[in-house]
């Protein structure tokens, strides 16, 4: 369930439509939670300064120094399809994200920054300052490998160290009860803290331990048969279900019902660019 690179299959679609991915800057939830979107359309992509402020920490479920972020307290990462672009991930954040992950359409009429709080190695990084209403949205625009997914097959964990702390799934965890309504069972918090301690175990058998983070992860499927990715997209899967009342929903089934049909919402093809709605 890790999440999938593989975007030499669209780069024909993105080039063929240039003009399109052109027009807008992108703004990804790169670990792909829909909760944020319901609070993206509701009150628009808030810094990390005015989530606190606003008293919505559920909106982000990490702090700005999570997933090396540059974009701060008070800045807003996005990015841009730049021109002779070269589908590298390693330096293109509209490969390594948009192409991979859900992105808001952002309207190119708003001030933004080449630099954030602090540098970038992404040659397509833009910010900007504080916050970008609802009226500034474009549309939402995802990979086609990822709508058709059910959510308890959508890799909701960033394979980024800071993710698998004790604070962060405490974090998580309050997050998600938070949002829903709900108090996880004690069951699924067993889960989440064996889990947890399974890898911590494979980990400190290390000596480089972010080196090794994909690799312990891989171990941990093949002793135990799934690790925590898997056992927090099955809350999200059971959570979306009670919420929606819909049984086995998939990835844009939730989107669907999200957007209530406020935004455009394309889908990246390999051979075409489709307008769902």
């Amino acid at each position: 369930m890790d999440k999938i690179r593989d975007i030499d299959k669209y780069i024909t679609t993105v080039k063929s439509n240039s003009n399109f991915f052109k027009s807008y800057y992108f703004h990804s939830l790169i670990d792909l939670n829909l909760t944020k979107l319901d609070y993206i359309l509701q009150y628009g992509i808030l810094s990390k300064n005015l989530i606190e402020q606003k008293g919505l920490t559920s909106l982000y479920t990490h702090n700005s120094q999570d997933f090396d972020s540059k974009n701060g307290n008070n800045y807003i990462s996005l990015t841009q399809y730049p021109n002779n672009c070269e589908f590298s991930p390693l330096f293109e954040s509209f490969s390594l994200h948009t192409l991979t992950s859900l992105s808001l359409m952002v309207n190119k009429s708003i001030n933004v920054k080449n630099r954030g709080e602090r540098e970038t190695f992404f040659d397509d990084e833009v910010f900007c300052l504080n916050s970008i209403p609802p009226s500034n949205l474009e549309g939402i625009i995802l990979p086609e490998h990822l709508s058709t997914l059910p959510i308890n097959q959508v890799n909701c964990l960033p394979n980024d160290l800071s993710c698998y702390t004790k604070s962060y799934l405490n974090h998580w965890i309050n997050c998600m009860q938070r949002y829903f309504n709900v108090k996880l069972s004690k069951e699924e918090i067993s889960e989440i803290k064996a889990s947890y301690e399974q890898l911590w175990n494979i980990l400190n058998s290390y000596n480089a331990q972010n080196r090794w983070l994909e690799d312990a992860i891989k171990v941990q499927r093949e002793q135990f048969g799934k690790d925590l990715k898997d056992i927090l997209a099955k809350i999200l899967q059971n959570l979306w279900t009670q919420k929606f009342n819909m049984p086995n929903p998939t990835y844009i089934d939730i989107i669907m019902k999200l957007n209530n049909n406020q935004l455009p919402i394309y889908e990246i093809k390999t051979k075409s660019l489709k307008r769902i709605i």
